[in-house]
């Protein structure tokens, strides 16, 4: 008998400012080596039962605690977070907020950090972590630049470095596609059975977590534990759909058989079943159930054309795809993540531009008609509604698209109130939205789209992360729409169960390619396609295949057609008056604004780090800040024109040995150069004699001899060298953020003495930089969908405040990001000791020592021309 690793005894927790408790009463005991799973509707307490067992509760989730929770030995409740998060390491529902690191290498190495660790021994444990999960070959890569399952097994090896007892999953399937989640599960099946480490994972996907045996499964409800049984004895039992919660596909196609379960050996394990026992009763099941549908003709709706494109111009996302969708359809857009799916959505919104191929909206060529435009034909539905919502009430919210684009206010009511009362909103028209359940601000964005009237809806990700009951109460929304107003709907998912159950027809995408498009049973009974798509086989087919039943496609639908019957239609959603297609012909009849196709490489605005492997990147981190910092010192301190020159010339120099293109900075110097003109015009019309001043002499260049604003040989030479002070700098400033790593460049900041715990809040802002710029195109790009104009083509005014509504859910966005990242970093012993070592501190070398005297040469130098030779000004003349 293994002794008890975690104990709850009578537990129960009321987060701050809440009066009802999230837990209650909670009695368990978790054995050392046990691999449990926690399932449970959204909302039943999942999570927070996790945050008890490393001690997030009630360390950085304050709130009344009653009862005990011992961990390891350690009372989370009179313990050190950090020595309970030495027994425990906690993997993240959302891998890439928790990533606090340029590469892979550094983010295992995080917690070895924090506890000062030599930086030999790190890099030694580090390599053999690494080689444990497989991803040695990866330590140099940033994880953003990861499969989903290449970033969990980093996030899974910065854990196992402290030898922890106890690995704690958080939804570990949130973001995978199907193929990537079953190997996930596998690797911490491998986990369980090459060490007696304790294994909790936290999960909805409940048949996806059992393609691997677990020894117990927790069922919560209401914050209350309701089962705590094996998995054959819970699947054997009719609790789970009681609770709301889905029955593996293939229990459930075996009770609508009839077939006794009982007989059939241990549910829980499909491949150790004798499912061949029942095989007549299945098909005998499917004959009598299976109606054959005749497919109507429906006219084309949307239709593309050879559609390709490129990011940077050298790598293409897409490649030739030709597909058609018709009239009242509803489509699933499947592939692994990085197949292209999300690119498409945005070439058919239009907020991004096809290198080649052509887009037909009703048989219109729609290619130059821009995002607003097209917004009353093609809407769109972001995965996460806060980054949609801007507006602090739901009917405004709703509203502002057209108050976009200019509806009187009467007629605006009457739309909007119409579509709350299709979105079963109505009665919430005049809530905050930050009072709404996630469900219901998801409803929110799609009636905020809706009320544009499209044609096309696209959703990208509709169920993510929410649990069965939530999913089909959207989902049956989304079908409601779909057979009232004839919507079509476009869904963008790596979710099988969506496309099996609300979808007839799917589009499977492989790295930018069309590798079918047929009617979803068939792709789901296509192993050679779900190999190479990184889909898997549904335990449908895998059922229907041992039962010998030859028609697999028609056995998927007739289960998915009974099945729905047995669903709730969608509640209190009510049809509206749908104007007629007069409604879009406006927008079909304007003339199009041209955009004219750039060739060459693309480049994006954001300024980061890139590592092009040129020397000045293998200065270390103390060379780069303290050359920047004499740099500055040196432009700021000399008006030699003979130093400034130099100092010009040999700054682009050196952003040129960086290797970067310079094409990447072109929008930083177009503004550093307006700001320098500027600077020069508002010296001239303040100071026209300033050179004149400094200098002695006048030389009038331009204009009469007693005017004011003469220019003088003088004040242009001053402005020249005032300009070259800034053309200086402002190089440097471009090369040192690109060639310096944050994480060495914390390290040099507390190097040289400043706090560590700041040194690293600087770094993790230049680390999210260009992750915040990437919300904020998201975003944009979302109300873009929504008719929202930032281009020429509207007013100045109009724009700052389309730009103004994309603040509100940026900053929302981040907030969340910051709670995530400060929970990651304090569950990895961040802060917890005054000192820390650091992966990336590097010795000064030769060619630092070199550099470093250089710099000091050429102030020391400037400095002893001004002072020490009087020679404020070089004026040659």
């Amino acid at each position: 008998m293994q002794e008890d690793l975690i104990t709850f005894t009578d537990f129960s927790f009321t987060y701050k400012g809440q009066t009802e408790a999230t837990l209650h009463h909670i009695n368990l005991r978790i054995r050392k080596g046990e691999k449990i799973l926690v399932a449970g509707p959204s909302g039943s307490g999942k999570s927070t039962l996790g945050y008890a067992v490393n001690a997030l509760i009630p360390h950085a989730y304050s709130g009344k605690v009653e009862g005990r929770v011992v961990v390891c030995g350690l009372d989370i409740q009179h313990s050190d977070i950090y020595a309970v998060n030495k027994k425990v390491g906690t993997v993240m529902q959302d891998t890439d907020a928790q990533f606090v690191a340029l590469s892979s290498a550094e983010d295992i190495a995080f917690s070895l950090e924090n506890q000062c660790m030599d930086q030999q021994d790190m890099q030694r444990l580090v390599t053999s972590m690494a080689r444990i999960v497989d991803m040695e070959a990866f330590l140099s890569h940033s994880p953003q630049d990861l499969s989903g399952g290449q970033k969990q097994r980093v996030s899974l090896a910065g854990v196992l470095v402290d030898d922890v007892d106890v690995l704690l999953f958080d939804e570990p399937l949130a973001n995978l596609d199907p193929e990537t989640g079953r190997t996930a599960i596998a690797l911490i099946d491998e986990l369980a059975k090459t060490t007696d480490k304790t294994i909790i994972i936290i999960e909805h996907r409940l048949e996806d977590v059992l393609s691997c045996p677990v020894d117990r499964i927790l069922v919560m409800q209401e914050g209350c534990l309701v089962s705590d049984t094996s998995p054959a004895e819970l699947l054997g039992s009719s609790l789970l759909p009681s609770l709301g919660i889905r029955d593996p596909l293939y229990l459930g196609a075996l009770r609508l058989a009839g077939c006794d379960l009982s007989t059939l050996g241990d549910v829980s394990d499909l491949k150790s079943m004798s499912v061949e026992r029942c095989a007549a009763q299945l098909s005998a099941w499917h004959t009598k159930s299976r109606v054959e549908h005749p497919r109507a003709e429906r006219a084309v709706q949307l239709r593309f054309n050879g559609l390709s494109y490129s990011y940077d111009g050298m790598t293409p996302v897409l490649q030739g795809l030709d597909a058609t969708i018709h009239e009242g359809e509803m489509v699933s857009i499947l592939g692994s993540n990085g197949a292209g799916k999300s690119t498409l959505a945005q070439l058919l919104m239009g907020v991004l531009k096809q290198d080649s191929g052509d887009i037909f909206f009703e048989e219109h060529l729609i290619n130059d008609y821009s995002a607003s435009q097209r917004s009353s034909m093609i809407g769109f539905v972001m995965q996460n509604p806060n980054h949609m919502i801007s507006c602090d009430l739901v009917y405004d919210e709703v509203a502002f698209a057209l108050r976009q684009k200019g509806y009187p206010e009467a007629q605006i009511k009457d739309r909007v109130m119409d579509v709350l009362g299709l979105c079963a909103l109505r009665p919430y028209h005049h809530w905050p939205i930050s009072a709404l359940s996630y469900g219901q601000k998801k409803r929110v964005t799609i009636a905020s789209i809706l009320v544009t009237q499209p044609k096309v809806l696209i959703l990208d990700e509709p169920t993510s992360g929410q649990d069965y009951q939530r999913y089909t109460t959207l989902m049956e929304f989304l079908s409601h729409l779909n057979r009232t107003i004839g919507l079509t709907i476009l869904f963008i998912t790596h979710d099988m169960h969506l496309a099996l159950e609300y979808t007839h027809r799917s589009l499977v995408l492989h790295q930018g390619v069309l590798l079918c498009d047929k009617p979803t049973g068939e792709v789901f009974s296509d192993e050679a396609v779900l190999k190479q798509a990184n889909l898997k086989v549904t335990s449908l087919y895998t059922l229907a295949k041992r039962c010998g039943i030859e028609d697999i496609p028609s056995f998927i639908e007739t289960f998915v057609e009974t099945e729905a019957k047995t669903r709730v239609a969608s509640a209190d959603a009510r049809p509206i008056p749908w104007e007629e297609q007069a409604r879009f012909t406006a927008e079909l009849k304007q003339k199009p604004k041209k955009r004219v196709l750039k060739g060459g490489r693309k480049f994006g605005f954001t300024l980061t780090y890139e590592d092009t492997a040129s020397a000045l990147h293998a200065l270390n981190g103390v060379t780069k800040l303290g050359v920047f910092l004499l740099w500055i010192m040196f432009s700021l301190t000399t008006f030699d024109l003979r130093f400034l020159a130099f100092g010009t010339a040999f700054s682009f120099i050196c952003l040129l040995a960086s290797k970067i293109p310079l094409l990447k900075f072109k929008p930083y110097f177009i503004g550093m150069g307006t700001v320098i003109a500027l600077n020069a015009l508002f010296i001239y019309l303040f100071s026209p004699d300033q050179g004149t001043l400094y200098l002695g002499s006048r030389t009038v260049l331009l204009g009469s001899e007693g005017a004011t604003y003469a220019l003088t040989r003088e004040t242009l030479f001053y402005l020249v060298v005032v300009c070259l002070k800034y053309f200086s700098i402002f190089p440097m400033a471009l090369l040192f953020v690109s060639i310096t790593n944050p994480s060495q460049f914390a390290s040099s900041l507390n190097r040289l003495g400043l706090s560590y715990k700041i040194s690293y809040a600087v770094a993790l802002a230049l680390r999210y930089l260009p992750e915040v710029s990437s919300s904020y195109l998201h975003i944009l790009h979302a109300q873009m969908a929504r008719g929202v104009d930032i281009s020429r083509n509207v007013s100045l005014g109009k724009r700052l405040s389309s730009v103004s509504r994309l603040l509100a859910p940026l900053v929302l966005s981040s907030l969340d990001r910051i709670e995530v990242i400060t929970n990651a970093m304090i569950l990895r012993g961040f802060g917890r000791m005054d000192t820390r070592t650091w992966y990336l501190s590097q010795k000064l070398r030769v060619q630092d020592y070199l550099v470093l005297g250089f710099a000091f040469a050429l102030v020391a130098a400037s400095l002893w021309v001004r002072f020490w030779m009087n020679v404020m000004f070089w004026y040659p003349f």
